[in-house]
């Protein structure tokens, strides 16, 4: 514990050194490690009610340093996002709420430590009752007005009665209300004063500026120099990395923009299945990660998926929302989260954000991408605190270094590995904070997921412990194959009469702890993270641990947040027993092998087929490299291939056989556990072996569920036979291959015509 807490210090050290370098700023801080949460969306108006944000500022502020919220002036019409605005200093009783309420919902979210960032729309403006009949507005002690003379020459209105007379309009003209002269000297004395209000008054943090592309850059950073704007973001909406960065130097660097650039990217790639499209060439060489935050300026950059206009519009982010989260939180420059994207993935989106703010990453963390392939994004990213890997993508890949027990967060085409701890609630303090009751819920003997039964757990400091807990194989559908996997988890507290309600009434009431990613793989003998789920935020999402059937000693470590199973009474087995009691023998019809097979590419219409003999299914495959900078290739087996490339629908409407853990590794001559992932339930996500490149047998024994690969042709045993009962005993692993030196572990002994199953000392 003094370790963790020495390292928490550590970081508190850095931050307040970062703090120190960058507190007079303008624009957007340096090494900035904040996340950005867009707090609405088109038509928003009960989500974004300034009492609703507040209600959820405990929530919000672990995780979330940032906040951006429409204009809250009030704008013309009911209701009104904001993008109409009439008054600047005097009536902020908007669509969202009253300025009280506003107040109130700043003032609390600034105590905990999260800023409010204001959308600022002074590009245009609009009248009272009319054209241009701009209201004269009273701030602290000084009367700010604006007339005819202060909208552009250009504007429309010149044709439709009006007659304005400022200066052209320096930008993109807005046809639906005035289009302010910022070369003036009254529209940029009452933008430099409604800036510092604002900040001084209403109490934001900074700015994200409307419309930018309406007017000069240059007016931009006059408007930051005068209110001193820590944070500025300008909506300067184009897919060019040369235009942003262009307006970026054009207000002298005192403000960032959306990069929209990244978000392009974002779109063609997953749009496309193609993740090349996430990757630029930096000074036309180096591969870095697509979007302004790809070279030089990454300090200056906000990611996004959608905001609220693209949500709305055929530029709309229609792919994998979690695999490009995951994609933008863990890329240098400073995310900002979409709240529709938020409230649906909560739980591994504050995973995510937890990973990030634990390894330190920042707006310029530095970018070494692995691989880049049309199914790979692969890319190591470094933080204040250590490194992560990010891969994005279907491709099965494990880098070097790491292990599946690195992996911290997970899912459909993403996941994500560090050797760095992870805090919880948006990285606040991690000192353990052991429960006083816990017990083993799931696949229970005693009645499997029954509300009113679990297995209660002995605490010895920080530990808790249960000895025998019998945990049976989960049901599966009618017409399914029989599985040997059991699922549980801990919580703490238990029903009393097992009914459905108290699920939410009781279970879901108290916290949880569970697997780090849905259906975790754990075996004997070792130990695997384990996540708190916290009542009242994601209890009810718990993830479970998957193991095989049978009766263990089981202990959760609150010091090192990890769980560990054994056994009972045997402690670590590698070689367990054969089961007393075996489940019927399901050998499909049906098996090929598919993997990196074709040019290294897992094409679901090129697989190779099994020849099948008994409870045995064989083939010689030839396994390629994944990738150029791979030795290794990867496969896993299906009962169904597709007629066309790349159509795993298809693919996993089938049963598949893969590893008891992701990307496994397999040995020559070495068996392994063959794991059934099926139909409905989980092919889609079906765990790969890893083997060197090159030609082997491969063969699946049903028999006793093995995986085998040799480079000598694989037969079953049931042919080997010898007339002399005295003969020289011939030893044989569970996939039929002779061994000439068994060592340890279990073989089948042929000695004459008596074949037996031996352990081997």
């Amino acid at each position: 514990m003094m370790k963790r807490l020495l390292q928490r210090v550590a970081l508190a050290v850095v931050l307040c050194v970062l703090g120190t370098f960058t507190a007079k700023a303008i624009g957007w801080p340096a090494n900035y490690q904040g996340v950005m949460l867009q707090g609405f969306y088109w038509d928003s108006y009960t989500d974004t009610k300034w009492t609703n944000l507040e209600s959820q500022a405990d929530e919000l502020s672990k995780y979330f340093s940032l906040i951006w919220v429409p204009n809250s002036g009030k704008a013309s019409g009911q209701p009104n996002m904001g993008y109409m605005p009439i008054y600047w200093f005097t009536n902020h009783n908007s669509s969202f709420g009253s300025e009280t309420q506003l107040r109130s919902m700043i003032k609390a979210f600034k105590a905990k430590g999260t800023g409010i960032i204001a959308d600022v729309v002074i590009n245009h403006r609009v009248g009272v009752n009319d054209w241009g009949d701009f209201p004269t507005e009273t701030w602290n002690g000084k009367t700010y007005s604006m007339g005819a003379s202060d909208v552009c020459s250009t504007d429309e209105w010149r044709n439709n009665g009006g007659n304005p007379t400022g200066a052209a309009d320096t930008g993109d003209d807005f046809g639906a209300a005035r289009d302010l002269d910022h070369t003036g000297a009254n529209v940029q004395n009452c933008c430099k004063d409604y800036c510092k209000f604002l900040l001084t008054d209403l109490g934001y943090a900074g700015f994200r500026y409307d419309m930018v592309k309406g007017y000069g850059g240059q007016y931009t950073k006059m408007y930051n120099q005068a209110s001193n704007a820590e944070f500025s973001v300008g909506e300067y909406w184009d897919g060019s990395y040369d235009a942003v960065k262009a307006w970026i130097d054009a207000t002298g660097k005192t403000s960032a923009a959306f990069d929209f650039p990244f978000k392009y990217a974002v779109n063609d790639a997953f749009s496309s299945n193609d993740m090349t499209k996430l990757v630029w060439k930096a000074n036309g060489t180096t591969n870095q990660p697509a979007g302004v935050i790809h070279f030089g300026y990454s300090q200056y950059a906000v990611t996004f998926i959608d905001n609220h206009d693209t949500y709305r519009d055929n530029n709309k982010f229609n792919g994998n929302v979690l695999a490009a989260n995951a994609f933008m939180l863990m890329s240098p420059g400073t995310p900002c989260v979409f709240l529709p994207h938020y409230k649906s993935n909560k739980t591994a989106i504050q995973r995510m954000i937890d990973i990030r703010n634990s390894v330190g990453l920042h707006n310029n963390s530095a970018v070494t991408v692995l691989q880049s392939s049309n199914n790979c994004y692969l890319a190591e990213v470094t933080g204040a605190n250590g490194k992560l890997i990010v891969k994005i993508g279907s491709a099965q890949v494990s880098p070097t270094g790491y292990t599946n027990s690195d992996i911290v967060a997970s899912g459909n085409d993403y996941c994500i590995w560090t050797k760095v701890p992870i805090s919880g609630g948006g990285g606040g303090d991690d000192i353990v904070v052991t429960p006083e009751k816990l017990y083993v819920m799931g696949n229970l003997k005693a009645g499997s997921w029954s509300t009113n039964v679990g297995v209660a757990m002995t605490k010895t400091g920080n530990k808790f412990t249960a000895k025998g807990v019998e945990l049976v194989a989960a049901p599966v559908a009618a017409g399914e194959a029989p599985t040997t996997n059991a699922y549980f988890t801990f919580t703490t507290a238990l029903g009393t009469t097992g009914a459905d309600t108290e699920w939410d009434e009781v279970i879901n009431a108290s916290d949880r702890y569970g697997a780090i990613a849905k259906d975790v793989p754990i075996t004997a003998g070792s130990a695997v993270a384990m996540k708190q789920f916290v009542v009242g935020i994601d209890c009810s999402s718990a993830y479970s641990w998957k193991t095989t059937a049978g009766t263990y000693d089981i202990t959760a470590d609150f010091e090192t947040m990890t769980v560990t199973i054994v056994k009972s009474g045997s402690g670590p087995d590698p070689y367990p027993d054969p089961d007393p009691d075996p489940d019927p023998v399901v050998t499909p019809e049906n098996l090929y092998v598919m993997g990196n097979i074709s040019g290294g590419h897992w094409d679901t219409s090129n697989a190779v087929a099994m020849t099948k003999d008994g409870h045995l299914m064989v083939a010689k495959v030839t396994i390629e490299p994944s990738s150029a900078t791979s030795d290794n290739g990867y496969f896993s087996l299906v009962t169904k291939v597709a007629a066309s490339e790349d159509n795993w629908p298809e693919v996993n409407s089938g049963d598949r056989y893969g590893a008891a853990t992701k990307d496994e590794a397999l040995s020559e001559d070495t068996p392994a556990k063959l794991v059934l992932f099926p139909v409905n339930v989980s092919a889609s996500s079906a765990n790969s072996w890893k083997v060197p490149a090159g030609t082997y047998y491969i063969g699946a024994n049903f028999k006793d569920n093995t995986i085998l690969i040799s480079k000598n042709k694989i037969t079953g045993v049931d042919e080997i036979l010898d007339d002399a009962e005295d003969a020289t005993p011939v030893y044989y692993n569970l996939q039929g291959v002779c061994v000439e030196n068994p060592s340890a572990g279990l073989y089948i002994k042929v000695c004459g015509k008596k074949v037996t199953k031996v352990y081997i000392h």
